[in-house]
């Protein structure tokens, strides 16, 4: 049961933070291969972060700081 709620939590954050990195031009969707691909664009990978940091910040994210930095870095190693 708790590992479940972690897994869930963690797929939460995953998805908010693929919505930021898609909104702030991070990632793209590769619509021959049907798969997000990064766009390799240091400033925008640099807004996701503070983005996710101030969703976390305004409670739109569940989780510990360190959760948020690894889930963003998963977001962007695609």
């Amino acid at each position: 049961m708790i590992a479940k709620n972690v897994f869930e939590q963690h797929e939460g954050r995953v998805t908010v933070i693929t919505e930021i990195a898609m909104e702030v031009k991070a990632l793209s969707v590769n619509e021959s291969a049907e798969e997000m691909v990064s766009t390799t664009n240091s400033e925008a990978e640099r807004l996701v972060y503070a983005k996710a940091y101030q969703a976390w910040a305004d409670y739109k994210i569940e989780g510990t700081a360190e959760d948020i930095f690894e889930a963003v870095q998963e977001v962007l190693d695609v």
